[in-house]
This record gives structure tokens, C-alpha cells and sequence, in this order.
């Protein structure tokens, strides 16, 4: 069993959970069963609480270490997610009382505000919901300061719920805009990798390797092998490149973490055949 990998891969081999252990060629990033480490065990970067939900690390500021970061948030994107610095009482309850100071005086970043304000909380509270601490956090001053923040924030705000829906929706719209530009760039080879805000993935075509958005990349080979078991519709249950299982084909092709359009997949047979 293959237990070295690049950076890319080894965030979707850790995703996959199908083997205890791996890592980078460097060592950068390594797993062992549902932990994943960034530079060493002081910094666990993920970790998974059960099957379906993973508690990413996201306080590291170094270059590399945010990249690390980006990788495993989207590698592990068909999970649900906790991020250290929207669950952490402390964390959370500093973090809220800077944006809410930055939201007085804010013009133009006003909806960043509002959207990462009512984000943080929701996910701060879900968690406590999850790990059944509510009671537990009672204690601590920072989490019960939290919970007023939260009454005044979300009670004494004329029509903010509409003002955070309409946001949201604006901000949709705009990261719609924006991925579109992305993935154009990226199939033209402009960019090597960019953040997937979708729950598609997209695919190209780069020297002998057809490449996903993730960044994972099996020879052209392995892809038309892939492509006439599609056809036979016999792709249910395959393994691509031996390391990742296709898990359902209908209109999306799903495979690990990745979601793949039969739009994606036509244009990809079209290239190589």
C-alpha cells in the first residue's frame, strides 16, 4: 500500500480514511488513522470527530501552514466542518467583539462583518449542540459574554435577519462571478490551483495527466480506462489510480470528495479520444 504522497494527495488519502498512516515526501504533512499533523505533532491540523465531521486547525499564519489549511478544508469538503477559530470560547468571544467594534465604522466591508459575525456563531453554537457542552461552557466568562453578544446581536438589531439573508445572497452571487473567471483560468493553465467555493469539481487536461480542481491528477491513461467503464456503466465501486473509490454516478461523478459533472467528463473525453 502506497504511503507516500504528495500534498495535495495526501489530504484526499486522509479524507478517504482507507489506511492508517501516510505522508508527504518531506514530511510537511503526515496521518496517522483519523489525525493529521502539519510540521509535527504540535500541530494537529485535522481531526476527525466521527465518520462525517472533521475539526480543522485554521490558527496557523504561516505560508505553510495556510496552505496546508486550504488543502485539507477542501479535501475534506463532503464532511461536515469545525474550524478551531469559530469554536474556541475564547477565540470566538475576541474574535465577535473585534468585528462588532470594526461594524460600527465600517462602510464599504459592512457585510463582511455582518456574514462572518452571524457565521462564527452559528458554528460556535452548533459545536457546543454536537459535543453536548452547554452546560459545561456555562462556566466560563467568555462563553456566558458570548451569549449576550449573541441576544443583542441577533434581538435588538432592526431587520437583521433580512440584512444577513440579503447579504448572503449578494455574496453568492459574487462568488459565482469570481469561480467562473477561476476555472477559466485555471483550464487555460494560468493558475496551478485555486479555492473551490462549489460543490462541483472541475477537470484538464496538463501534459500526460488529466488534473481535478483539488489538484489531484491520475495519468490520461487511467482516464480513458475510467471513461469506457463509464460507458459500460461498470464505474460504480472502481478504484481511479488505485487510490480513490468511486462511490455513485448519476449526473455527478463522486469520487472521494470530488464531484465531477457529466459536463466536465465529456469535455475531458473530447481531448483525450
Amino acid at each position: 500500500m502506497k504511503k507516500v504522497f504528495t500534498n495535495s494527495e495526501i489530504v484526499h488519502v486522509f479524507n478517504e480514511q482507507n489506511q492508517n498512516e501516510g505522508r508527504t515526501s518531506t514530511g510537511s504533512m503526515y496521518f496517522y488513522n483519523n489525525k493529521i499533523y502539519s510540521y509535527g505533532s504540535h500541530y494537529l491540523l485535522g481531526h476527525f470527530l466521527d465518520n462525517d465531521t472533521i475539526l480543522i486547525n485554521d490558527t496557523g499564519y504561516s505560508n505553510t501552514t495556510s496552505k496546508h489549511i486550504s488543502l485539507i478544508t477542501s479535501a475534506t469538503r463532503n464532511r461536515k466542518q469545525y474550524f478551531k477559530t469559530k469554536i474556541d470560547y475564547k477565540i470566538v468571544n475576541s474574535t465577535i467583539k473585534d468585528y462588532l467594534k470594526k461594524l460600527v465604522n465600517a462602510r464599504k466591508t459592512k457585510e463582511f462583518y455582518l456574514y462572518e459575525i452571524d457565521s462564527t456563531l452559528k458554528m460556535y453554537f452548533d459545536y457546543l449542540e454536537y459535543t453536548k457542552q452547554k452546560t459545561k461552557y456555562k462556566k466560563y466568562k467568555e462563553h456566558r459574554e458570548t451569549l449576550r453578544i449573541s441576544n443583542d446581536f441577533y434581538n435588538n438589531f432592526d431587520n437583521l435577519q433580512e440584512t444577513i439573508k440579503e447579504n448572503n445572497r449578494k455574496q453568492a452571487i459574487k462568488d459565482k462571478k469570481a469561480i467562473i473567471q477561476k476555472v477559466q483560468d485555471w483550464k487555460n493553465l494560468k493558475i496551478n490551483w485555486f479555492r473551490n467555493k462549489t460543490n462541483s469539481d472541475f477537470l484538464r487536461v496538463n501534459n500526460d495527466f488529466v488534473e481535478t480542481s483539488q489538484n489531484v491528477k491520475i495519468p490520461i491513461l487511467e482516464a480513458k480506462r475510467l471513461l469506457q467503464l463509464i460507458e459500460h456503466k461498470n464505474i460504480i465501486g472502481q478504484r481511479v489510480d488505485n487510490r480513490f473509490i468511486v462511490k455513485a454516478f448519476n449526473s455527478v461523478l463522486k469520487v472521494g470528495c470530488h464531484n465531477i459533472p457529466v459536463k466536465e467528463i465529456n469535455y475531458i473525453k473530447q481531448l483525450i479520444n
